[in-house]
Protein backbone atom coordinates (compact mmCIF):
# COMPACT_ATOMS: atom_id res chain seq x y z
CA UNK A 1 0.00 0.00 0.00
CA UNK A 2 2.99 2.36 0.73
CA UNK A 3 4.21 1.64 -2.48
CA UNK A 4 0.64 2.95 -4.44
CA UNK A 5 1.14 6.37 -1.56
CA UNK A 6 4.41 6.69 -3.25
CA UNK A 7 3.39 6.16 -6.55
CA UNK A 8 0.35 8.47 -6.53
CA UNK A 9 2.22 11.67 -5.16
CA UNK A 10 4.86 11.00 -7.88
CA UNK A 11 2.53 11.21 -10.67
CA UNK A 12 1.15 14.52 -9.15
CA UNK A 13 4.76 15.71 -9.18
CA UNK A 14 5.46 14.36 -12.64
CA UNK A 15 1.61 16.48 -13.56
CA UNK A 16 2.58 19.65 -11.98
CA UNK A 17 6.55 19.65 -13.28
CA UNK A 18 5.46 19.25 -16.75
CA UNK A 19 2.90 21.90 -16.20
CA UNK A 20 5.17 24.51 -14.28
CA UNK A 21 7.32 23.74 -17.72
CA UNK A 22 4.69 24.60 -20.40
CA UNK A 23 3.86 27.34 -18.19
CA UNK A 24 7.42 29.07 -18.37
CA UNK A 25 7.63 28.06 -21.70
CA UNK A 26 4.43 30.42 -22.45
CA UNK A 27 5.51 32.99 -20.08
CA UNK A 28 8.41 33.69 -22.32
CA UNK A 29 6.26 33.98 -25.45
CA UNK A 30 7.47 32.97 -28.91
CA UNK A 31 5.98 30.94 -31.74
CA UNK A 32 5.64 27.75 -29.34
CA UNK A 33 2.88 30.20 -26.25
CA UNK A 34 -0.29 29.01 -28.12
CA UNK A 35 0.94 25.43 -27.99
CA UNK A 36 2.53 25.62 -24.17
CA UNK A 37 -0.56 27.08 -23.12
CA UNK A 38 -2.72 24.41 -24.62
CA UNK A 39 -0.63 21.72 -23.41
CA UNK A 40 -0.62 23.37 -19.81
CA UNK A 41 -4.68 23.28 -19.96
CA UNK A 42 -4.56 19.71 -20.88
CA UNK A 43 -2.18 18.89 -17.60
CA UNK A 44 -4.36 20.81 -15.30
CA UNK A 45 -7.58 19.29 -17.15
CA UNK A 46 -5.89 15.79 -16.47
CA UNK A 47 -5.55 17.61 -12.73
CA UNK A 48 -8.85 17.86 -11.91
CA UNK A 49 -10.20 14.74 -13.16
CA UNK A 50 -7.76 12.92 -11.54
CA UNK A 51 -9.39 14.97 -8.15
CA UNK A 52 -13.12 14.12 -8.97
CA UNK A 53 -12.12 10.33 -9.73
CA UNK A 54 -10.65 10.23 -6.09
CA UNK A 55 -12.79 12.07 -3.85
CA UNK A 56 -13.62 10.60 -0.97
CA UNK A 57 -10.59 7.75 -1.69
CA UNK A 58 -7.69 9.91 -0.88
CA UNK A 59 -5.57 10.57 2.47
CA UNK A 60 -6.43 13.77 3.98
CA UNK A 61 -2.67 14.67 3.45
CA UNK A 62 -3.20 13.05 -0.59
CA UNK A 63 -6.43 15.80 -1.15
CA UNK A 64 -4.78 18.34 0.71
CA UNK A 65 -1.72 18.22 -1.70
CA UNK A 66 -4.10 17.39 -4.47
CA UNK A 67 -6.00 20.91 -4.26
CA UNK A 68 -2.99 23.02 -3.04
CA UNK A 69 -1.58 21.56 -6.49
CA UNK A 70 -4.55 22.06 -8.59
CA UNK A 71 -5.31 25.81 -7.09
CA UNK A 72 -1.55 27.17 -8.14
CA UNK A 73 -1.60 25.99 -11.42
CA UNK A 74 -4.89 27.01 -12.32
CA UNK A 75 -3.40 30.42 -10.71
CA UNK A 76 -0.83 29.96 -11.88
CA UNK A 77 -2.37 29.54 -15.63
CA UNK A 78 -4.50 32.20 -15.55
CA UNK A 79 -1.80 34.78 -14.64
CA UNK A 80 0.27 33.55 -17.36
CA UNK A 81 -2.95 34.26 -19.71
CA UNK A 82 -3.05 37.71 -18.67
CA UNK A 83 -1.64 39.95 -21.70
CA UNK A 84 1.40 41.48 -20.83
CA UNK A 85 2.47 45.30 -20.78
CA UNK A 86 4.04 46.06 -23.93
CA UNK A 87 6.95 48.56 -24.07
CA UNK A 88 7.08 51.61 -21.55
CA UNK A 89 4.54 49.98 -19.69
CA UNK A 90 1.18 49.74 -21.64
Amino acid sequence: MADDALAFMNLLVLIGAMTTTRLEQAARGGETRNESLHKAREYIDILASLKKRTTGRLTDDEARIMDTLLKDLQTRYVKTLAPRPGPGGR
